[in-house]
């Protein structure tokens, strides 16, 4: 039996974004921080998570965790509003990959959604930034 879904998840998660159809062009998709800051980037990130032992079921444990997601892109020479639309179009992506599937992760992944997100905007000598914080917090029965 395993002993989480984390990993399950976060593999489906990087193979659906890979393979999801991205608006203009693919952004650099990574788990965890890039070696090298892109242009456009999604990242999956750390993650938190609870187990306790399930009411129904013998030695079953109910998980729950939010895997931290982020999208963010760094656009030199354009305006702040270039930055933040091009974010907001990415972030779509994510949500209609977490919505339409919804038990990525294989067995025990009992659901998954898009936590509520927050926009962050930033300049500097190189131009404009936006980042887009979430999470994709998931239930699973192990």
């Amino acid at each position: 039996m395993a002993t989480s879904t984390v990993p399950a998840v976060v593999t489906a998660l990087h193979r659906l974004l890979v393979d999801a159809d991205w608006p203009l062009r693919v952004p650099s998709i990574s788990v965890g921080l890039p070696r090298q800051a892109e242009r456009e980037m999604v990242i999956i990130g750390d993650v938190s998570s609870d187990q306790e032992w399930a009411s129904i079921g013998t030695a079953r444990r109910d998980e729950d965790y939010t895997v931290d997601l982020y999208v963010v892109v760094l656009w030199p020479g354009y305006d702040q509003l270039e930055a933040l639309t091009r974010a907001w179009d990415l972030y779509a992506v994510v949500e209609d990959v977490v919505r339409e599937n919804p038990g990525a992760g294989g067995a025990g992944v009992l659901w998954s959604e898009v936590k509520r997100p927050s926009g962050a905007t930033s300049v500097d000598d190189e131009g404009y930034a936006y980042q887009i914080s979430s999470g994709i917090r998931t239930r699973a029965r192990i």
